[in-house]
């Protein structure tokens, strides 16, 4: 055989209809997508988003050694991009979605190609948090550089939320509150802002909309049609130990960290050390993984997004270095959206025995305090949920002195008790056990002012009691009963029960879209929501005598003293120094 002749054998068993652009002229190429240069990460993350040929096909359109080199980079089926807000990740998503179908395209038969039959459907989706985001964020980005691209003229079809390309490749904008998306063949699934999705399931069904179950989802229904088909996860970490930070440190097995610093300037017009600032922090850089076949980058905005730069977040690190840490460097600390964002101050808090046997029983020694008025809030719950009720009073008032000769007399806050029940598997919570308990509690003696009840469920025993003599409201606790629980908190105004699940609850409440949520604790917020309506009923209901004494209650000088018992304190005899946090809250 003559060498044109092995030329031609060799094309003839080529699976190219055309020979494939490497990725930096399908960006840049004015016969593609005409865009301005990637930063040299964002290529990578585009590289490893869409890498899908086998490595002897690569030889066809690059040396062996650059074939070699780029196969075992870029060959992946798992992409996990940790990076800061504004990196341009949803700008990397469409590109790589439009390379990848670019690649598609570019091979005589795809279907085929992949072992499947000739014609059969191959499909991209990207999925978003909710719809707004899927249409107007993802589909519109994507379907521009589509329509604008001389390239792709005359392939596609564009739908409402898909695009069909020719050689049956679809393009899909999905989103996590829709049903999964059974039955298509995806070879490429972009999980976006994964961090967003909810990390608990409330409804306690199989098929729950949460990150992890999305996760698996779209895993399984890859790894089940293509072998080298990818899950892409991107996000920047909303708070130590969301999904996107689980994923990230799931598939490192070891990174080196770089030293890194920064000093920002307030004021160009003063002097250096009148108007700057320095922060601190290590640079992650991937040594080696857990297991093969995977990608993972954790990066700056700045150093991802060629048109930022760290300067362009000097107001964001002054006023809130922490949220600024997770948003900006992709590195959150445990409280950067924590609802309580001192666990010192919950420490503080929870010092007392719950006065409960297990069986929810008081302890005999429980007794009411003469005069004293009582306050009590329960959270319901049935079949998924625990049920909570708590009670407080106004143990006194107190003078707090924040400093600059500004006082204010504030309510002291005891939580006598908290009860909570369980349901257990085909046994639901008996609420007439709830309802017997609260009444038992006046049977003792106790003054109780009023009881308040969330909205599940709350009409029916509110009725039930109202005839029986209470008082009895509705009070759905909302951020703003929690932002005055956080500044009786940091006042040290509170004591409560020592309670291994209430402090879990507490340490985990995440502020989400204004509204506090628990996504990382699997135990809910039953107990805390009973301690905050119960505190806040207190606080705002009981009367105050005009002659009482009232203490005076310095939160600014004395230093805290706990004695520990299984690394949790027992008691408090002084306070931290906290002018300042407060000062914050109550603006």
């Amino acid at each position: 055989m003559t060498t044109m002749d092995e030329f031609l054998a060799v094309m003839d068993d080529s699976p190219f209809s055309e020979t494939p652009v490497q990725v930096k002229e399908f960006v840049e190429g004015k016969h593609y997508l005409a865009l301005p240069p990637l930063s040299t990460i964002q290529y990578e993350c585009v590289e490893a988003m869409s890498q899908i040929y086998r490595r002897e096909d690569l030889y066809r359109i690059m040396t062996r050694r650059e074939a070699d080199k780029y196969y075992d980079k870029y060959t992946k089926t798992e992409v996990v991009l940790k990076l800061g807000k504004g990196s341009g990740k949803d700008f990397i998503s469409t590109i790589a979605c439009a390379y990848i179908v670019y690649k598609l395209l570019c091979l005589k038969d795809p279907s085929a190609y992949f072992g499947k039959p000739s014609g059969d459907a191959i499909d991209i989706i990207n999925v978003a948090i909710n719809a707004q985001q899927a249409k107007n964020v993802f589909f519109k980005g994507f379907k521009t550089k589509i329509e604008k691209s001389p390239w792709f003229r005359g392939k596609f079809n564009a739908k409402i939320e898909s695009i069909d390309f020719d050689k049956a490749i679809s393009v899909y904008s999905g989103h996590s509150e829709r049903e999964s998306h059974e039955g298509l063949n995806i070879i490429l699934a972009v999980l976006d802002e994964i961090s967003g999705f909810a990390m608990d399931n409330p409804s306690g069904l199989e098929k729950s909309k949460t990150a992890d179950a999305i996760y698996n989802a779209f895993r399984g229904t890859v790894d089940s049609r293509f072998d080298l088909g990818k899950v892409v996860l991107l996000s920047f970490p909303r708070y130590d130990g969301c999904f996107i930070s689980q994923k990230y440190d799931q598939v490192v097995a070891s990174k080196e960290m770089i030293p890194k610093s920064h000093t920002f300037i307030l004021n160009k017009n003063e002097e250096v050390e009148k108007g700057s600032f320095t922060i601190e922090w290590e640079e992650e850089h991937v040594k080696s993984y857990t297991y093969p076949g995977v990608f993972a980058l954790c990066r700056p905005t700045w150093e991802v997004n060629p048109t930022k730069k760290i300067d362009d977040f000097t107001v964001a690190f002054y006023t809130n270095e922490n949220d600024a840490r997770a948003r900006f460097l992709a590195q959150p600390s445990a409280i950067s959206d924590a609802m309580i964002g001192r666990r010192d101050k919950i420490e503080s808090s929870l010092i007392h025995i719950n006065p409960l046997m297990d069986n929810m029983q008081l302890m005999p020694t429980f007794m009411p305090i003469k005069g004293m008025k009582y306050y009590m809030h329960a959270d319901l719950a049935q079949k998924m949920d625990r049920a909570a009720v708590a009670i407080s009073h106004v143990e006194k008032w107190v003078a707090v002195d924040y400093g600059s000769g500004y006082k204010t007399t504030q309510p002291y806050v005891v939580t006598d008790a908290i009860a909570y029940w369980e349901p257990g598997v085909g046994r639901p919570i008996d609420l007439k056990e709830v309802k017997d308990w609260i009444v038992n509690i006046r049977r003792l003696g106790f003054d109780v002012d009023l009881v308040t009840f969330d909205r599940w469920d709350g009409g029916n025993m509110q009725r039930e009691l109202i005839e029986l003599g209470f008082k009895a409201e509705t009070l759905s606790v909302l951020k703003k009963h929690y932002d005055d629980l956080v500044v009786i908190m940091y006042e040290d105004r509170l004591r409560a029960p020592s309670l291994d699940i209430l402090y879990d609850e507490l340490k985990n409440l995440r502020v989400v879209n204004g509204k506090v949520e628990h996504p990382r604790s699997k135990s809910g917020k039953d107990l805390s929501d009973a301690l905050c309506g119960s505190v806040f009923n207190a606080a705002a209901r009981a009367p105050r005598d005009n002659d009482i004494v009232v203490e005076i209650h310095d939160i600014t000088t004395k230093v805290k003293d706990y004695s520990y018992v299984n690394d949790r304190p027992i008691q408090i005899t002084s306070y931290d120094d906290m002018r300042e946090e407060v000062e914050v809250r109550m603006l």
